[in-house]
């Protein structure tokens, strides 16, 4: 009689349980993050499991459960019927809006539900997964963002956190000392502005982004005595031209989230709004140029499809390339920067 071990059914499951298991895994790690468990352990090493439901006020059964999971993920040792952070848990102990903590509400709260839809917004091409799962009448999830600020602020905490660990490289490798006004498209809360206009303090820098976020981007910038040189500007990025006297353009993790027509607009649009030598410098995630990968390129452009935009992805650096070329600019270089994997494409306006 076969055993389990021996049922070649089992062998050609055992590859897969990863894949069939990953939602589940993740349900334990947003359910360990809202209850604050991983900075009570950093707090209190060590607790027991009774200790532990008693801090989360929840009742023994459903605390053995959420102990079972995170544990078996990897995020809790066990020593005796003592509870402590591993080393993968430990960045989720601090605040919520610093990598990776940010990235655990943001993926529950806005992806989780919407990316069921992945199936039908790949055959409609469209994003399903928004008008199923995130209330508005908007056509894109920003717009939408924009009617419920809960998620709005969640959404601004997560890509602030990456916006700075990209910025934090950019402000070392990008030389802007020749430039003089930054034109920076979708700037969002000037994460990259005011890191970029401290670095060089001759600069100017004008972010172009929906009115709700340029003004919270002015108030911002004001609390950081910034607003003599940077400044955000609210227009709708489609419909209206990007103002005139800029020498350089920033689309920074923007155009990966339109289609390659809305790019190709996007590009002439700012071809049209500064003069031969200015300069352009595209910060997008990195794709492989053979389209095999890596993880974070395939999850985001599923991300784009099915909630943001229901037509973006993550391009290649050759595709951006021959856009600027169509748009008026001869590209001059590329650049890997951040800790996650993103790029920079740069060119100049011939």
């Amino acid at each position: 009689m076969s055993t389990a071990t021996n049922d070649p059914r089992t062998n050609q499951i055992d590859p897969l349980r990863e894949l069939f298991y990953a939602h589940y895994r993740f349900q334990f790690l947003s359910a360990a993050c809202e209850f604050h468990l991983f900075e009570l352990l950093g707090r209190e090493p060590g607790l027991t499991r009774e200790e532990i439901a008693g801090r989360l006020g929840i009742e023994n059964q459903p605390a053995r459960i959420l102990l079972l999971g995170v544990t078996s993920a990897g995020l809790l040792r066990k020593e005796g019927d003592r509870y402590y952070n591993t080393a993968v848990a430990e960045p989720l102990a601090g605040k919520l809006d610093d990598v990776p903590a940010a990235f655990v509400p943001w993926e529950q709260h806005v992806n989780y539900r919407p990316m069921a839809w992945f199936y039908e917004s790949l055959k409609e091409y469209t994003n399903v997964g928004l008008r199923e799962a995130i209330p508005g009448d908007s056509p894109t999830l920003y717009g939408r963002l924009a009617q419920t600020p809960k998620l709005e602020k969640t959404f601004h905490n997560m890509m602030g956190s990456v916006s700075r660990l990209v910025a934090e490289e950019l402000v070392q490798h990008l030389d802007l000392s020749k430039y003089t006004h930054l034109l920076d498209i979708g700037g969002g809360t000037a994460i990259n502005a005011t890191h970029l206009a401290r670095r060089w303090p001759h600069l100017r820098v004008t972010i172009v982004d929906l009115p709700t976020v340029a003004e919270r981007a002015n108030e911002k910038i004001a609390t950081l005595d910034l607003s003599d040189r940077v400044r955000a500007v609210g227009l709708d990025a489609f419909n209206d031209e990007f103002p005139k006297g800029c020498d350089a353009v920033l689309f920074g993790h923007f155009l990966e989230i339109w289609s390659i027509e809305r790019n190709k607009e996007l590009l002439a649009k700012a071809g049209r709004a500064v003069e031969p030598g200015a300069g352009i410098f595209v910060v997008t995630p990195g794709a492989d140029d053979d389209g095999t990968g890596p993880d974070l390129a395939a999850a985001l452009s599923a991300y784009f499809l099915t909630v943001a935009s229901g037509e973006g992805m993550v391009y290649t650096c050759a595709e951006y390339e021959d856009w600027f070329g169509d748009a008026g600019f001869e590209p001059t270089g590329r650049m890997h920067v951040g800790g996650l994997g993103d790029v920079v494409i740069s060119g100049v306006k011939r």
